[in-house]
């Protein structure tokens, strides 16, 4: 009776037991794979095996596991069907239960990424997570640049991670004018979105209060200044537009950005408008083309913010300007402008860096030890260092606050050649062991591991080769994680 019991038990347990991840029969995009299956009742450790035929004759992966989940990073491959099963194991590695079987299937490779390695003990652990723009999807590659993860036939464009496993970014609708800040699985599932009709670009993330924070584009008419360039200015008059100051018509669309917070329901509870705070009408760009742009889109594109950081411990924010080569330390959530640091503009509003001469730039880091990481994009390099081509640098700023504002030096930097020259996008992002990860758009969009030899120079251990398609090859972003799975 007692034997009979036990069976019922042990039945009843298996029963009641099952695989959860891969889910049974679905198709996944990425060839790390966790294994999870539920706890069976006095299982003292379990047996996983992974075929490629539904008998198991061609067992690529059979291991004794005293966990509830695997993780299998070297025998998946893409575009293939896979079977996989999990038995319980007694205390002498013998099993008492029976197989619990299911099957899955890979789906595509989305990038033609690739890698060179030049100093394989000095390259940082982990792999690389990268994003197109115009290409429309996100992946991420081993050091070897074997792609092991992208986004599937999903048009999600990845901007930033939370070291945690979370992805924020957005996604691509050619049928939509807004663009929504989200934050997705590695299934490409929608976790979270914003739900009004924001343009919400370059980036966005969860703050320590669980709130979402992202910047948005924000719209206002204004006037089309007199000292711009001679022909940019002739075009708008004989189009029939009226300049500033002869004329006080604020007529031709501005755009300048909105930095937002979001409830977890979509409702805005915090914002801070660039019209508000900053001197429009006397700052803005004069030397890298932008009101040429302007008129040739038929709307001015005034900052052009693409970086936003959140200081916990100073509750601070920083924001990255681009097209006033500006980086703005605000006050959160007073929204006060603590800071400004950059190029010199007719306002007089900044503080300090003027002779740092970065423009353009993109993306933003802090370090643990307050310095300030960025890419400058170098587009008006010449005008500032009269140069016959523009230069893209990455650059570590130590920056100390003041009574009068903050006081900035350049702490480290790193050239790229002309044929890396980013004129957009693109990212710094220092790592673990103190080498930097240089993004850039250039030559088809690339990677570069630099191990520090001195102020402003560098070894390169690495190189990611992303052959992404024109214009440009424009990589949004690219950062190293520590893995599909950080927190297992």
């Amino acid at each position: 009776m007692i034997r009979r019991l036990t069976f019922i038990y042990i039945t009843l347990s298996i029963s009641f037991s099952a695989l959860i991840k891969p889910i049974d029969d679905s198709t996944i995009n990425y060839t790390h794979v966790l294994f999870e299956w539920e706890q069976i009742n006095e299982a003292y450790s379990y047996q996983l095996q992974i075929a490629t035929d539904s008998n198991f004759t061609n067992i690529l992966t059979d291991i004794n596991n005293e966990s509830l989940i695997y993780i299998e990073k070297n025998n998946i491959d893409w575009n293939t069907q896979y079977y996989w099963r999990v038995r319980s194991l007694d205390g002498s590695d013998s099993p008492f239960g029976d197989w619990l079987i299911s099957e899955f299937s890979t789906s595509q490779k989305r990038s033609n990424a690739e890698a060179i390695t030049f100093n394989t003990s000095e390259v940082a652990d982990g792999l690389t997570i990268f994003s197109s723009f115009f290409d429309y999807f996100s992946a991420v590659i081993d050091k070897n640049g074997d792609e092991i993860w992208n986004t599937g036939n999903n048009d999600l464009v990845y901007y930033i991670n939370d070291n945690y496993g979370q992805l924020y970014g957005t996604k691509f609708d050619p049928n939509d004018s807004d663009l929504p800040g989200l934050k997705f699985s590695l299934d490409s599932e929608i976790l979270w979105s914003e739900t009004g009709e924001s343009y919400v670009h370059h980036d966005i993330f969860q703050l320590p209060s669980q709130n979402y924070i992202g910047i948005a584009e924000k719209h206002q008419y204004g006037p089309i200044p007199e000292d711009i360039d001679y022909e940019t200015l002739f075009l708008f008059e004989i189009s029939g537009y009226p300049t500033y100051p002869s004329s006080d018509f604020f007529i031709f669309p501005w755009v300048g950005d909105e930095i937002i917070e979001w409830d977890e329901d979509g409702n805005i509870i915090w914002s801070w408008n660039t019209f508000d705070y900053l001197n429009w009408l006397e700052d803005y760009d004069l030397l890298g083309g932008v009101w040429d742009e302007g008129y040739d889109m038929g709307r001015f594109d005034w900052t052009h913010s693409n970086a936003l950081w959140f200081d916990e411990q100073e509750s601070t924010l920083l924001l990255s300007s681009r097209h006033l080569s500006r980086i703005i330390k605000i006050g959160y959530p007073s929204g006060d402008i603590i800071w400004q640091m950059g190029l010199d503009m007719p306002s007089g509003d900044i503080d300090c860096g003027q002779n740092l001469n970065f423009g353009f730039q993109h993306s933003l880091q802090v370090l643990d030890n307050g310095n300030i990481l960025i890419l400058d994009n170098g587009n008006i390099s010449p005008q500032l260092y009269d140069t016959e081509y523009p230069t893209t640098r990455a650059l570590e700023i130590a920056v100390t606050d003041t009574d009068n504002g903050c006081e900035a030096e350049i702490v480290w930097e790193y050239s790229l050649p002309e044929n890396l020259f980013g004129f957009a996008s693109g990212n710094a992002q220092k790592l673990d062991n103190g080498n930097y990860l240089i993004t850039t758009v250039g030559g088809g969009a690339t990677s570069l591991e630099i191990k520090p030899t001195g102020h402003n120079s560098g070894e390169i251990v690495w190189r990611g080769l992303y052959n992404l398609a024109l214009p440009s090859g424009a990589a949004y972003r690219a950062h190293r994680i520590a893995g599909l799975y950080p927190i297992a």
